[in-house]
């Protein structure tokens, strides 16, 4: 056995331990110069080779109208290429005879394809297209970009039915680069696009993104709000990396999975018509603002909500949007849902139906007319513009209410409940006014002055509920209400979602709901029915701008005076103008309620002008405008009906779209089509034998397309591909367009078109 010395085995342990310990000093220091030294370096290295738990943006889900027809979509768009070059690592007789069938379908079909691309992207030609192609082929191009700009969602379906690329990839090569909008700061935003401009947009919703110190902030609001968990789908997960190559790829750990459809009540039809005839009003009139929303009488639908605020040009001309929160001179995003406004003599109605509801009056009763148009009642004069006289020095409860007037409506509530004002509030309540329907998160619960409130309850805020101050309402509050009594009694949950749909399944329904199956009994509901249509209908009835010669129509017109935001004080700051009511009044179909504003200090007309504007000179025509529009759109007849057995019929074509006018034509029996269908759009001409033919159009995306003859639906998608503001006056087809064809545009400008049957 060896033996070694106790110093000898000292010194080797010393050796030992300082070995170790440089080792250590060694390490560390690489170490701290890594960790602060060449943080940066390496940081850059790990970015270029490696990103974890990189979420994946989900596709957002899209809103529909009633039919599940698309209203607004996130609509993404890509770019494509081609890869002529078939590889199969594991099965080379494989890629050899699909590259084979590549070749041999290029040969046969590369016309036929090119045509295709050119009436999709029409500023290419056929011509172009195929040169690139055949060099790309002969190349044996990996990578090549079959289109320079973005594909739209609906050109990259059109292109998927084109010969070669309907067979798949494999066949094809065809492979696509979704194209993500990026922040300042690199990262993917949302953009949503409504296909009919911003029309609805206060109530459909808008997702607004900002970024503060590196953050994502993002702001929604109306049914993108409220319907956002089923809307926004489930983010997924990625891992980038780069390839020896250098190419940024990105391996999906967890896919994300796409948002749901919100399937609304929206008749977009109707949307329209309720926006152009409320634009044109309030264009006449120059006013601030102005909504109106349409419900369906039976079973509660909303089938058009409009908000529009002015916006004045520096030009001097002015326009008007749908309102949103940003907007100048507009307190709320959404008038219609979300501001609560003394509704004036439109409250009479209810007054009056609470009377006859508890009993408290009957429609035989009578007050006393006064001829001085101002008594004052519990110490504050109560006026009436007008006094007519009817020779008995009495009014009717018809006529205080034909006649709008507030000494009679004060003289029947101090009859009625002066005694016991609490009473009324309670018949309010049932009648379920101050209840919030929560449509969208953002709407406002309406407020009515009580005995409780015992800091503002004066003995003269009875006398003020009368002829509707003291409460405050939303339009879709009053509008519920006259709804109830155009429903014979039965009152409906307003609803504006019908579903939740996933890949056009439905996942959630919400179906129409009864709140009160007869909250006003059948004998009221006629007696006060009877009223609203001596309203319109009677003579000297406030509401007479609203008569219809094509069908009977009930509702109440309502001027209240605007309380100024500064001073908290009327002192003819302005007023409100409206008008609600429903028709056909012998067989309710739709509820209709229309408020405009007018403020005094952004006008400068005349006192007589200004003494003109009020609910039924201004909200009563639209009314009536919007009813008659609505009813005619329901007389139709079956196709089959307009044909003549002995002469051949040769129906008058909008230029336009030539795709959907040949699909009409077809299915009317015409046949023998010709001419040139080098594009989509175009002119189609018929004749007595049934056959028509084509004149196309070609549309430079560059310059404003010719929209002579085309309906307002063809103009205004060629425009918003241009992303032009429109201004459509009128209705039919277009005769004029502000920017001539085929003039240069910029982005944003705006074009007026008018159009005329």
């Amino acid at each position: 056995m060896f033996l070694f010395r106790p110093k000898t085995i000292f010194r080797f342990n010393i050796l030992v331990i300082f070995g170790f310990t440089v080792f250590a000093v060694v390490i560390v220091a690489n170490a701290a110069a890594i960790m602060f030294q060449q943080r940066d370096t390496w940081n850059k290295i790990k970015e270029r080779y490696i990103q974890d738990s990189i979420p994946l943006i989900p596709e957002r889900g899209r809103i529909l109208d009633e039919d599940g027809n698309l209203i607004i979509s996130s609509l993404p768009s890509y770019r494509l290429r081609i890869d002529f070059v078939y590889i199969n690592e594991d099965n080379q007789r494989d890629a050899e005879k699909v590259r084979n069938k590549r070749e041999e379908l290029w040969k046969k079909h590369i016309d036929e394809v090119c045509e295709g691309l050119n009436k999709i992207y029409p500023d290419v030609s056929a011509k172009t297209f195929k040169k690139r192609i055949q060099e790309a082929l002969k190349k044996k191009n990996r990578n090549f970009r079959l289109y320079n700009g973005r594909t739209s969602y609906t050109q990259y379906n059109k292109l998927l039915k084109l010969p070669i690329f309907c067979l798949g990839k494999k066949y094809s090569g065809l492979f696509f680069e979704k194209v993500e909008l990026q922040s300042p700061d690199g990262k993917s935003t949302i953009e949503r696009k409504n296909i009919f401009g911003d029309i609805g947009r206060s109530t459909f919703g808008l997702v607004k993104e900002s970024y503060k110190d590196g953050k994502q902030i993002v702001v929604k609001n109306g049914l993108e709000k409220k319907y956002d968990s089923a809307l926004g789908g489930k983010p997924g997960i990625g891992r980038k990396e780069t390839n020896r190559k250098g190419d940024v790829i990105t391996k999906i750990l967890a896919p994300p999975e796409p948002g749901m459809d919100v399937q609304t009540t929206i008749n977009t039809e109707m949307l329209d018509i309720c926006e152009d005839a409320l634009k044109t009003m309030l264009t006449r009139h120059r006013l601030p603002a102005g909504w109106a929303v349409l419900m369906e009488t039976k079973t509660g639908d909303i089938k058009a909500i409009v908000n529009l605020v002015r916006n004045n040009k520096s030009n001097g001309e002015i326009e008007y949007f749908e309102t949103s929160a940003s907007h100048p001179n507009n307190p709320t995003p959404n008038h219609a849902l979300c501001r609560l406004m003394e509704p004036g003599s439109i409250f009479k109605t209810v007054v009056i139906t609470a009377m006859l509801h508890d009993k408290r009056a009957t429609v035989n009763d009578s007050v006393i007319a006064y001829k001085s148009k101002r008594v004052i009642y519990d110490g504050r004069p109560v006026t009436d513009l007008v006094y007519r006289d009817n020779g008995t020095g009495k009014y009717s409860m018809g006529e205080v209410l034909k006649y709008s007037s507030n000494i009679g409506m004060v003289q029947y509530i101090k009859k009625a409940y002066g005694k016991d004002p609490r009473n009324f509030i309670k018949t309010l309540d049932h009648f379920g006014l101050r209840q919030c329907h929560k449509i969208i998160d953002e709407e406002e619960k309406p407020k009515i002055t009580t005995p409780d409130d015992v800091k503002i309850w004066s003995r003269s805020s009875l006398n003020s509920l009368s002829r509707g101050y003291a409460t405050e309402m939303t339009a879709l509050s009053i509008l519920n209400f006259y709804n109830t009594i155009a429903n014979g009694g039965k009152q409906m949950q307003p609803r504006l979602v019908k579903a939740i749909l996933n890949k056009g399944e439905v996942v959630e329904e919400f179906p129409t709901k009864v709140i009160n199956e007869q909250m006003i009994s059948k004998e009221v509901v006629d007696d006060v029915t009877e009223l609203l249509v001596n309203v319109v209908h009677g003579k000297d009835g406030t509401g007479a701008s609203a008569k219809s010669s094509l069908m009977k129509v009930a509702g109440k017109t309502g001027t209240a005076n605007l309380v100024n935001p500064k001073t908290k004080s009327y002192e003819d700051y302005g007023k409100m103008m409206s008008f609600c009511g429903f028709f056909p009044a012998d067989d309710p179909q739709y509820t209709l309620i229309v408020q405009t504003i007018y403020e005094n200090h952004q006008d400068d007309r005349s006192a007589d002008n200004k003494a003109k504007l009020g609910g039924g000179s201004v909200s009563g025509k639209v009314f009536k405008e919007i009813a008659e529009r609505i009813m005619a759109r329901r007389l139709t007849k079956p196709i089959e009906d307009a044909k003549d057995s002995k002469k051949a019929h040769a129906p008058i074509v909008k230029n336009g779209n030539i795709n959907e006018a040949e699909y009409v034509l077809s299915e009317m029996g015409m046949n023998g089509a010709s001419g040139d269908r080098s594009t989509d759009w175009g002119e189609i001409e018929t004749d007595k034998e049934s056959k028509y033919s084509y004149t196309p159009q070609k549309t430079d995306i560059n310059t404003v397309p010719d929209l002579t003859g085309m309906g307002a639906k063809d103009a205004l998608y060629l425009l918003q591909r241009r992303k032009l503001k429109v201004i459509v006056n009128g209705y039919g087809t277009v005769r004029q367009q502000s920017m001539p064809p085929g003039s240069r545009y910029t982005p944003g400008e705006t074009i007026t078109l008018t159009l005329e049957n």
